[in-house]
């Protein structure tokens, strides 16, 4: 049976943060583009996120810039420039979940990182705040510590992969197997049932999924997984006692990340918000079973928040891998990764925040655009997934 073979610039495969990013860039820059999903666009490691965009100051809390902390510096900005519409991506509409957020300890605790906040290298992106500042969970009836206000946001990731493929539409497509891959220096090509997709770059933004494309392709590219064990808190309080919030708690902490990072999402089914915890209890977490998890979680919740009752807190815990490019010794990469190899591009943004940084790499592969207008494939639309909390 005759193929029907269509012609395209670009195509991509993989649905989360990294390329519907892209899709929108590519399209905005004028390639025509279209994005190939196995699974729900999101799933995988973009809904299971927290959500923060981040300026890397929580990779210098050994009081130094790290190459990690000053890569992601200007990271925030780039993202609200598109919250005004005037971004890589237009994301005006999005309204973050919060503004800001915020690095607290108990007086004392902050080590080495608090002559780092002290510096003038941090002017604009920290900034120390007075009792009667303390956001309404820190109150210093019950928080007697520091707290920082920082430059950063949270988003929630399923409304910014909503914005994003309603963007993107109608060119997300569901297929949950490729009967055919081919990648040579002129172009590749993707074969679906009687379905052929031509496009001169053919772009690997698939996540953990890229392992099996690469070793399907042959490409040397090597991926590492960096294990999480995440850990989600319903409490049933009301009120400033618990309620949304969104920071860092460096009480005692021990190595380069914060000792608890906490962001609050809608439960999705109209009770109380839940708070998603990450930082080194999820890092730490990776070797713990779910039961040791939740036994160590409220041990922690006690030790840094001891003002409020954890008893009645329901605790659950999900595991996550990080996909990123393979990195001396398992490190976390300090950049988001594009690569080119024949007419492929395999790109990782590494995290969230980088996907900006992600759009302008790939954008540096792209030949001049020849199909401006996108075809029309003969498969089903691809639909939005959920976070995991709600599942």
């Amino acid at each position: 049976m005759a193929k029907n073979t269509v012609h395209t610039d670009a195509a991509i495969i993989g649905g989360g943060i990294a390329g519907l990013w892209l899709l929108n860039a590519l399209r905005n820059a004028g390639y025509g583009t279209v994005l190939i999903e196995s699974d729900r666009l999101g799933s995988g490691q973009t809904l299971a996120s927290q959500g923060l965009i981040h300026g890397g100051l929580k990779y210098a809390l050994h009081g130094v810039p790290s190459p990690a902390s000053e890569a992601i510096a200007g990271m925030p900005e780039r993202w609200r420039t598109c919250f005004n519409g005037i971004g890589e991506v237009d994301l005006s509409g999005l309204k973050p979940l919060s503004e800001h957020t915020y690095l607290f300890a108990e007086t004392g605790g902050l080590g080495p990182l608090a002559t780092l906040l002290a510096s003038k290298l941090l002017r604009g992106r920290a900034q120390r705040l007075r009792e009667e500042q303390f956001p309404p969970f820190l109150r210093p009836e019950v928080f007697t510590g520091i707290v920082y206000r920082l430059n950063d946001f949270v988003l929630d990731p399923r409304h910014l992969i909503e914005r994003l493929a309603s963007l993107g539409a109608p060119h997300l497509y569901a297929a949950p197997r490729l009967d055919r891959v081919e990648v040579g220096t002129g172009g590749a090509h993707i074969e679906i049932g009687n379905l052929s997709i031509a496009c001169r770059r053919l772009i690997l933004a698939a996540g953990a999924g890229n392992e099996a494309l690469l070793k399907r392709l042959g490409i040397p590219v090597a991926m590492q997984r960096r294990p999480l064990h995440q850990v989600v808190v319903r409490h049933p309080a009301a009120g400033p006692a618990f309620g949304p919030f969104f920071g860092h708690c460096l009480t005692n902490i021990k190595g380069a990340e914060p000792r608890l990072t906490i962001t609050s999402h809608p439960s999705g089914t109209g009770g109380p918000w839940l708070w998603c915890i990450g930082g080194r209890l999820a890092t730490s977490g990776a070797e713990r079973s779910a039961a040791e998890q939740r036994r160590f979680t409220r041990s922690e919740l006690a030790a840094c928040l001891p003002w409020i009752d954890w008893r009645e807190a329901e605790i659950e815990s999900f595991r996550l891998d990080r996909a990123e490019p393979r990195q001396a010794k398992g490190q976390r990469p300090d950049q988001a990764f594009a690569e080119i190899h024949g007419s492929s591009i395999v790109c990782w943004p590494t995290k969230l925040t980088l996907a900006p940084d992600l759009g302008q790499k790939v954008m540096a592969l792209m030949p001049a655009p020849e199909h401006p207008a996108p075809p029309t494939l003969n498969l089903l639309a691809a639909r939005v997934g959920e976070p995991p909390w709600t599942a």
